[in-house]
């Protein structure tokens, strides 16, 4: 998504370098030998002047004139080719002195890869005519290959190669969607992305993402923290501070969370730290750190962990659990607390009895 997203706005660029301050060359007096002026003299007030009858200037205004308007109509309706980038706004606005472009209204630029809209678009180079930022302001909507990404604003640093939307940003793909108040990304370097405040990842477990053990089939799950950084090199994603994962089986509330992935985007493994709850089916589970191995749908409980149901109560250095078949290894120093219920009891009996 990251790089889809930068190539999309580095086509700006090249709207940047065509517009810079260049000397006019014969090519160019070439292309507009044709397109002369309407009138060749100025006619001023009272005053008497006999044309010369071998200029002939009616005739050649009418003819340039002509030609002039097919010209115009020619850009106005023309397209894309395959390869190229076109930008297209109502209104162009270029200062050399203060090395700024800016385009105004209903800005559109496509490439093959995708589309940018937004009301005004901005670059500003050097005296180098080198791109140093390109900004789109007011409704902000980034399309590329089913992924999309919508904002206030958006800015693109081209030497740090960094990225950020801005105001209810949203990035969406496949049923997934990350939103924040401010999301940033890089695209050279160490490619990482940033999202805060008020992170939320919402993940669809029909989509290339799989969770499976932690979200049920045909459900979604969201995880919301302060911060949400990913590490794309390292295929690590941290949620840090006030973490609540939730979905329709299972809730988890910590203030760290660590998603491990593998290379095909599904998950390896998951680590929850700091004040660990865990809500499941009538169960209630807490710890320091509490991992969930994907492969094994396997739960390890460290840190003085206990796990209720009930009124019973489990305590131990370790506790491990399987999801699939339910069962549960305390280990070492394993102690139960048990609260038998009327139906416990009444079995109980009942197996005395016949025994």
């Amino acid at each position: 998504m990251i790089k889809l997203l930068s190539r999309i706005l580095l086509c700006c660029s090249v709207f940047l370098l065509a517009c810079s301050k260049r000397e006019r060359s014969t090519d160019d007096d070439e292309e507009w030998a044709d397109v002369q002026p309407l009138i060749d003299r100025v006619v001023v007030a009272d005053a008497v002047a006999a044309p010369e009858p071998s200029r002939k200037v009616a005739q050649s205004a009418v003819e340039d004139y002509s030609l002039l308007i097919q010209r115009l109509e020619e850009m106005l309706t023309v397209e894309r080719a395959a390869g190229e980038t076109l930008i297209t706004g109502e209104a162009l606005v270029l200062d050399y002195e203060r090395r700024f472009v800016r385009m105004d209204q209903n800005v559109a630029v496509v490439d093959d890869r995708g589309k940018l809209e937004t009301e005004s678009l901005m670059g500003r180079f050097s005296e180098e005519n080198q791109v140093e930022i390109i900004e789109a302001r007011k409704g902000v909507r980034i399309s590329s290959e089913g992924r999309i990404a919508t904002a206030d604003s958006a800015t693109y640093a081209f030497q740090s190669g960094a990225i950020q939307l801005d105001g209810e940003a949203v990035i969406s793909e496949s049923g997934n969607r990350l939103s924040g108040e401010q999301i940033k990304f890089w695209i050279k370097g160490s490619r990482r992305m940033v999202c805060e405040p008020n992170a939320l990842l919402e993940i669809s477990s029909a989509s290339g993402f799989n969770m499976d053990g932690i979200s049920p089939a045909g459900e979604r799950t969201e995880i919301r923290s302060d911060r949400l950084i990913y590490d794309e090199e390292k295929l690590l994603a941290e949620f840090d501070g006030n973490v609540r994962v939730r979905d329709s089986r299972a809730a988890m509330n910590c203030g760290k969370v660590r998603l491990h992935l593998k290379e095909n985007n599904e998950m390896d493994w998951i680590e929850a730290l700091s004040e660990v709850i865990i809500q499941s089916d009538g169960r209630k589970a807490l710890a320091d750190r509490a991992r969930y191995y994907a492969d094994e749908g396997k739960f390890v409980l460290d840190g003085d962990p206990k796990v209720k149901e009930g009124k019973n109560i489990m305590t131990g250095d370790r506790i491990i659990f399987w999801q699939e078949t339910r069962r549960m290894v305390c280990e070492p120093n394993a102690r139960v607390l048990l609260y038998p219920t009327d139906e416990m009891k009444t079995k109980f009996l009942k197996d005395l009895k016949d025994e």
